[in-house]
């Protein structure tokens, strides 16, 4: 057993950061029980038996945390605070990556790497930070303070993530290639959303990279993101995603086309019908899922504002398409309030979140709201709609239809 003590921790240290040193490609970390390393296969390589590696795996002993810990933060502030030499920028990186493996939340162990990354402009090194980001976070998958060094650092919260965002504008503002950049950056976000459902901070990241995809990038992810958003219904930060990419792709399109004006029109019409068709097939398929209604609320707002302002403008014949598309709405309304129930609820579900959807439509403009009560009258008054679908929630919408 180790000895207690700061003797014990220094050379702990010693050989763990031995280990960093000799293989700098270490793609997984691991924090086992005693009993746990004693099952791990000898290595002729290892000199104590707490700290194993082989193959790019490093497995750390539980026992000895405490004691390691101590040493890398009182090695890293001792690099950190003592007077500038040849040596210390080499130390400071040496002792943060100790320290940051064992403790990610260490703000001052990122921003000293921040520091010196910043006065030593080499591609090669922030490649390479961009890698130890990764290896961070193939434990600590919703660690802010990993996210944060892959970002530029734009408030002292989420700290991790805008580290890695610093690192990635630095590459940029170096030319890189960002599109492979890119690339690299979605599939570790794929990985790491399939390991943490709902990961928010993996998936704001991915929208952070947005404006730095070309145009036939950004459709590229809104192609790959279909079928990870369909075997994941309930995980609404897919279907922000591809909100974001939604409007770069309408932003990207019209500074593209110019004055082109009928150009642009029909690809954002075709764009959005095809989001609509698929985000109905979703909602049909998989009932009474909340992230798949909320997708809907997004793509209706923009395209019935859309097909309002070409009635209003008369600029072509399509002064019935919010017409059209507003009984379609309707009809899908009408499909779940007569849907068969079920053992799980789920049709409840399904018919209130379709009933307080046509609400939320209807309360867009005094125009939709007319449109809408005209195509209910089959189904009876929007406040009978209701009162069938959700009268669990009356308090709250009665005193939305009084708004």
């Amino acid at each position: 057993m180790v000895e207690s003590g700061a003797g014990a921790g220094d050379l702990l240290l010693h050989d763990f950061e031995r280990i960093l040193h000799d293989d700098p490609n270490i793609d997984e970390v691991g924090f086992l029980h005693p009993t746990q390393m004693d099952s791990l296969p000898l290595l002729g390589s290892n000199k104590s038996p707490y700290l194993w590696c082989s193959d790019h795996k490093l497995a750390i002993s539980t026992h000895v945390l405490p004691d390691l810990y101590r040493a890398a933060r009182q090695a890293h502030s001792k690099a950190a605070t003592t007077s500038p030499s040849a040596d210390a920028p080499a130390l400071i990186m040496l002792h943060s990556k100790a320290l940051l493996i064992l403790c990610p939340d260490s703000f001052t162990a990122w921003n000293s790497r921040k520091k010196v990354l910043s006065a030593d402009h080499n591609l090669t090194q922030l490649e390479a930070e961009l890698q130890f980001c990764a290896l961070i976070l193939s434990y600590a998958l919703k660690n802010e303070s990993t996210w944060s060094h892959r970002f530029v650092c734009a408030t002292i919260s989420n700290y991790f993530l805008y580290h890695r965002r610093w690192v990635i504008t630095k590459l940029a503002q170096s030319h890189q290639d960002m599109p492979q950049i890119i690339d690299k950056e979605s599939v570790l976000v794929k990985q790491i959303a399939e390991k943490s459902k709902m990961n928010y901070r993996a998936w704001r990241h991915r929208c952070w990279l947005i404006p730095y995809m070309k145009p036939k990038q950004v459709l590229d992810e809104l192609n790959k993101s279909i079928k990870w958003g369909e075997l994941h219904v309930a995980d609404n930060c897919c279907f922000h995603y591809r909100r974001s990419l939604l409007l770069a792709l309408l932003d990207n399109r019209s500074e593209e086309n110019g004055g082109d004006t009928l150009h642009w029109e029909s690809e954002a019409h075709l764009l959005w019908t095809e989001e609509l068709r698929w985000n109905e097939m979703l909602i049909r398929r998989y009932q009474g899922r909340e992230s798949l209604w909320t997708h809907r609320r997004f793509l209706s707002q923009w395209w019935v504002q859309r097909l309002l302002s070409h009635e209003e403008t008369g600029l072509s014949k399509e002064e019935s398409l919010a017409d059209i598309f507003l009984g379609q709405e309707i009809q899908l309304l009408s499909d779940c309030l007569d849907a068969p129930g079920d053992e799980f609820g789920e049709t409840r579900i399904q018919a209130e979140l379709a009933a307080l959807y046509i609400l939320w439509i209807s309360k867009q403009d005094a125009v939709v709201k007319r449109k809408v009560e005209e195509r209910l009258e089959l189904l009876g008054s929007l406040k009978e709609v209701l009162a069938k679908a959700c009268p669990g929630k009356s308090r709250l919408w009665t005193q939305l239809l009084q708004c």
